[in-house]
Order: C-alpha cells, then structure tokens, then sequence
C-alpha cells in the first residue's frame, strides 16, 4: 500500500510538473498537455500491471506514468508543431514546397506536409 501511495504522488507531482503555471485546463488545451496526460494515464496503467507481475506494483505504476506522461507529451508537441507549420502564411519570395511522398505543393510558410506529416522540401527552378 506504501508503494502505491508513492506512486500516486510521483504521478501527481510529475503531471503538475509537466503543466508548470497553467491549470489542468489550459495545458489540455493543447496536444502537447492532451499527450502528456493521456500516457501519463496509459503508462500508470500498464506499469501499475508489470510492476504488480514483478511484485513491485508502487515503482512500476510510477515508472510507467513518468514514461507515458513524457512520451505522450513529446508526440503532442510534434502535433502542435506540426499544427503550427500548417497554419503560417506563405512568404513573399515565391518559392514553393512540396511533399517528397505524394508531391503535392505548399507555400514557403508551410514546413511540413499536413497529408504525410513529412518535411517539405524546396522545389528546384
């Protein structure tokens, strides 16, 4: 029972870490706060399951969620990058972009492909 205590508090501290000033509300908001919740939970879970196989259920709930919490949170934050790339106006020097997988073309502004998720590359004149 100690062990899951323990294991609580890693999970809470590590999930209001991962928050800093913001309220639970407002790091949600992103996908970046989503991710890191989402597998903090995701890796409690199958920790807490492992650690309980082992006989270590406390340190395998709070290993799991500290991995999951900062796995999901770097995948969120691809996400938001990605978003972010998506949604920047085009610069005025004309150049183009385009999808090395599919070919589709993107203004200079655009960094990655929104069909793929891959970078773009420059189009050669």
């Amino acid at each position: 029972m100690k062990g899951q205590a323990i294991a609580v508090a890693v999970v809470g501290l590590g999930l209001m870490a991962l928050t800093g000033c913001e309220t639970v509300g407002q790091a949600t908001s992103t996908k970046t706060g989503q991710g890191a919740v989402v597998g903090g939970l995701l890796g409690a879970g199958t920790g807490a399951i492992i650690g309980n196989q082992t006989g270590h259920p406390g340190a395998g709930t709070a290993i799991g969620a500290g991995l999951g919490a900062l796995t999901g949170g770097m995948v969120g934050h691809g996400m938001d990058e990605m978003s972010r790339g998506q949604t920047a106006a085009p610069a005025s020097t004309g150049n183009t972009k385009f999808c090395p997988v599919g070919g589709e073309e993107y203004g200079e502004g655009i960094k990655y492909c929104p069909v793929h998720g891959v970078e773009l590359k420059y189009k050669q004149r």
